[in-house]
């Protein structure tokens, strides 16, 4: 199931769209962050099946939801520069110390992101008990988690 982009910001354009305008800027750095995160949208679109995913953008970042409010919580920001993807994600209110605890990560791949990407899934509140995500991280994350 591919990425939907939040309504709110739908209406100006889609995730890849604005993306899309970033990779074609003439600025090198903005254009090798729309060419990376068209990537990451990319891998989350062909490995999610079944799983709804809400994105919306802010500062260049992806910023994913588990449903379509524009106000709801965010569980997962994703950036990215040269070859590494940086993640942020809250933890859950049984496992925080304080409002709006996260958790930080640098990949330095796209399939390290890909990694990253189920880890934080997982470890957020957002998708909470979601099989596809403990099958992918079966597949293609780290043992242990």
């Amino acid at each position: 199931m591919p990425i939907f982009t939040n309504s709110k910001q739908k209406k100006d354009r889609t995730l890849e769209e604005f993306y899309i305008d970033l990779k074609n800027s003439s600025d090198k750095v903005t254009s090798e962050i729309g060419s990376n995160m068209l990537q990451f949208i990319e891998m989350i679109n062909s490995i999610f099946k079944q799983t709804e995913i809400w994105g919306l953008t802010s500062h260049y970042h992806l910023v994913l939801q588990a449903e379509d409010k524009w106000d709801s919580e965010w569980y997962i920001k994703v950036g990215s520069l040269g070859n590494e993807y940086y993640f942020e994600y809250l933890l859950p209110d049984d496992k925080k110390p304080w409002d709006y605890a996260a958790v930080k990560g640098v990949a330095q791949s796209l399939e390290e992101a890909k990694k990253y990407l189920l880890i934080s899934m997982k470890n957020c509140s957002g998708w909470l008990n979601n099989n596809e995500i403990n099958d992918l991280l079966s597949m293609h994350g780290p043992t242990g988690i």
